[in-house]
């Protein structure tokens, strides 16, 4: 939702047909955040005094507006994701820098909505001014299509070029653009004049994601790999079409492959749990349906057009969801991409065990004891992060299903189709936990075993005995201070 500052929307919608003084305003985004914090007169003069204080003030200055927007941001909400995909936190290079790696593209399901990119930019500018104005740093730049001319993104730059202390370009080491074409040098010559000759002398066109790993940790395979898996999987399947290689995929890939390839380190907000290279798609998926509140649709999970084929495409190649999508599309495919694993995501080797040695239903305290057993001895990591997600996931819904059911009639609550609770939920989920190689007579009598397993996985989900994790690195630590040496 959209962060109120002061009573306005700072970064308002885009007016073109705005006139100040009888001419055509080139700023009119920049004007009305000047008039919403300093009560500036409509002039032009006005804009040109403010853009000559900005390039001129002294280096450790800040602008009032650039630190008013930092500050609101802090009270503002953001999409959990952006942190995995639009503004990412790599750590740092082997020379110590702090490594930030940008792909606006995922931006393009919000560029008809002012809102959500004003929301977009508080966020940028919050996450880099931690960076940027603390530590030398390396820029990674993703190029994915994205139309910078176009007003609305053109505005919001500009008035990035205004506000952005000059400590940015002063800490920045290097600004890699990767797969920039022709089109991507001439939106950034077509910004020559608001960027300083330092800038310019600090940015490099690359066409490979090899070229940046290389660079940024030589001669250490473990770290270039590292570095490799966070550039986002649209991005990795741009830079495998340019140099002929097989694009990575989501569905039926092994799950290992898919978080040691292109997973991502990713906080959960609602839970305060770091989890270390989850597969994306899970992760928008799931963050959709909870930011939608989307509980009451599960009992649609079967009940889709084919519109489904056109979301499985989207998530099968890491491109950004659409907005405002059907939740039962998003039930649907979550599943699906759970069904198409090689493997159970609790190893067909549990299923063996149950069907050798069936739990009873409602022996939660065997349930506990075989689980904690799986994810601190048997499981390998990625994979047991990959499940205590998912469970953490739909413990979630099924809470806030509970909650939406205490306010209901009983006769409103009669009408919904299926009620999201841990058993409706493991009957639907359990094969993406627990399957057998092959379906047998033993299998069939042990499915009310495994069910009742994935329920009270569910239902103990956020329990500390089955979790494996510990605290996110504090990349800061390692970082080089902006104090360290000169630029």
């Amino acid at each position: 939702m959209s962060c109120a500052l002061g009573g306005h929307l700072v970064l308002a919608s885009v007016d073109h047909s705005s006139h100040l003084s009888g001419r055509r305003c080139k700023w009119p985004f920049l004007l009305r955040l000047l008039r919403a914090h300093f009560g500036f007169g409509s002039s032009e003069a006005d804009l040109e005094q403010v853009k000559w204080d900005v390039k001129n003030r002294a280096d450790s200055d800040v602008t009032d507006a650039y630190l008013k927007i930092i500050e609101e941001a802090a009270q503002c909400t953001f999409p959990e994701e952006w942190d995995a995909q639009l503004l990412v936190d790599c750590g740092v290079t082997a020379e110590g820098q702090r490594l930030v790696m940008f792909t606006p593209g995922f931006l393009r399901p919000i560029l008809s909505d002012d809102d959500e990119l004003d929301r977009a930019f508080r966020f940028i500018l919050k996450h880099m001014h931690d960076i940027a104005m603390q530590s030398k740093y390396v820029f990674v730049y993703c190029c994915l299509g994205m139309d910078w001319s176009a007003p609305v993104l053109a505005e919001r730059l500009q008035i990035a070029f205004d506000i952005l202390p000059r400590k940015y370009t002063k800490n920045l080491k290097r600004f890699y653009v990767l797969h920039g074409n022709n089109a991507t040098r001439v939106t950034m010559w077509s910004y020559y004049a608001w960027l300083t000759p330092q800038f310019w002398e600090k940015i490099e066109y690359v066409n490979s994601i090899e070229k940046i790993c290389e660079d940024l940790f030589p001669n250490n395979d473990a770290l270039q790999a590292e570095l490799r898996r966070r550039f986002p999987q649209v991005i990795q399947r741009q830079d495998a079409t340019l140099n002929g290689d097989d694009p990575p995929v989501n569905f039926g890939a092994p799950i290992r492959a898919i978080c040691n390839t292109f997973g991502v380190d990713y906080m959960d907000k609602t839970t305060g749990r770091w989890y270390p290279k989850l597969p994306p798609a899970v992760i928008f998926l799931c963050e959709a349906l909870e930011r939608s509140a989307a509980d009451e649709e599960f009992g649609r999970l079967f009940d889709v057009d084919g519109k489904i084929f056109d979301l499985l495409n989207i998530v099968d190649t890491g491109n950004p969801l659409p907005r405002d999508l059907d939740p039962a599309l998003l039930w649907c495919c979550l599943k699906a991409w759970l069904d198409c694993l090689p493997s159970p995501l609790l190893s067909f080797e549990a299923m063996d065990r149950l069907e050798k040695d069936p739990i009873q239903p409602g022996d939660v305290g065997s349930q506990r004891d075989f689980l904690v057993e799986l994810f601190h001895k048997k499981l390998p990591k990625e994979v047991a992060f990959v499940a205590l997600y998912l469970a953490s996931f739909l413990h979630t819904m099924c809470n806030v299903a509970q909650d939406r059911l205490g306010g209901k009639s009983d006769a409103a609550a009669a009408d919904l189709p299926v009620m999201l609770t841990p058993a409706t939920a493991s009957k639907a989920f359990a094969s993406g936990f627990l399957r057998p190689r092959a379906f047998t007579p033993e299998f069939l009598k042990a499915l009310p075993s495994a069910e009742s397993l994935i329920a009270t996985l569910i239902e103990s989900a956020e329990e500390k005995e089955l979790w494996i994790g510990g605290p996110p690195p504090d990349w800061a630590k390692g970082a080089e201070s902006s104090e360290d040496q000169s630029p």
